[in-house]
């Protein structure tokens, strides 16, 4: 051990972090971090290290930050197996975490084994990507070999402009073009069915929505996922698709909760109080509906 004392920290840290946190504090920080490119992670230090040190258990993925909570589905061995495969398969934000979008994928695994215990109704996924989230539900949730069919549908060629509101992105510049850059990527469509091919279950369709739906649109679903970045497209599906929700049939939308899709939040809040119906936002940025009886 040095008999060197460190320099002592100007301000001292005690100082520094004292409540309120005044202006001064803020651009001392302000000026060691001044983009995401610095302060994600840091971030993630304080939270991983710092916070983790008094804690029992941390979750950190998504923009999302609990503590001491069970988090008992990252043990479950059918959720944490199909998690494994496709964990950090997609960049979801800046911070660096194993954990991303667990939770997000938990609700959606939760909503498929509750349909499952339905007399009737498919699988129905709006918004696909790369089949990350189905993938996962389809395994987690024991979809194989259990007579219902799981359709999936996406464009693969990216937002339609076509159904994009003027003004939508407006808080998020550039948003569709980066968007884009993941949606239109070359052979994503091709590699969703070879992904997909060993599952006689699944069904890969290809267009936009809602004009892709077809006869082979089940009649009685059980569980739908709506994850479509558009409003437009988002409210011309549902005006097909929730009549054909089966009582007890559940329905996630992907964008309902996130700041930057308030759009889509008001349009769908005002979809659903016309027929009764409140959205559940939940911490993930998702919206949870629950058909009545």
């Amino acid at each position: 051990m040095s008999d060197i004392d460190p320099a002592p920290l100007e301000p001292p840290l005690e100082e520094l972090l004292r409540p309120p946190f005044g202006e001064e504090a803020a651009q001392r920080f302000f000026t060691c971090l001044p983009d995401f490119r610095t302060l994600a992670p840091f971030f993630d230090f304080v939270v991983l290290r710092v916070v983790a040190r008094d804690h029992r258990s941390v979750f950190w993925g998504d923009r999302m930050l609990t503590l001491d909570k069970h988090a008992g589905f990252m043990r479950d061995p059918a959720f944490a197996g199909a998690w494994e495969q496709v964990r950090g398969a997609h960049p979801y934000d800046q911070y660096d975490t194993e954990q991303s979008i667990a939770w997000r994928l938990h609700t959606l695994v939760w909503a498929a084994c509750q349909a499952m215990t339905l007399a009737t109704g498919d699988f129905v996924e709006c918004g696909v990507f790369q089949g990350d989230m189905s993938f996962v539900v389809f395994h987690a949730a024991g979809l194989a070999g259990c007579g219902r069919r799981m359709l999936l549908f996406d464009s693969f060629d990216g937002l339609g402009p076509a159904l994009v509101v003027e003004g939508e992105y407006a808080s998020m510049p550039g948003y569709i073009e980066m968007a884009n850059s993941y949606y239109q990527r070359p052979g994503l469509y091709e590699s969703v069915l070879a992904r997909f091919a060993p599952y006689p279950e699944v069904s890969v369709h290809r267009g936009y929505l809602p004009g892709a739906l077809s006869s082979e649109t089940p009649e009685a679903i059980a569980w739908l996922h709506i994850d479509l970045n558009s409003t437009n497209a988002e409210i011309s599906t549902l005006e097909v698709l929730f009549e054909r929700v089966v009582p007890g049939g559940l329905i996630i939308l992907d964008d309902y909760g996130w700041a930057g899709n308030a759009m889509q939040k008001s349009a769908e809040d005002a979809f659903f109080a016309k027929l009764g119906y409140r959205v559940l936002e939940l911490p993930t940025g998702q919206g949870l509906v629950v058909k009545r009886p």
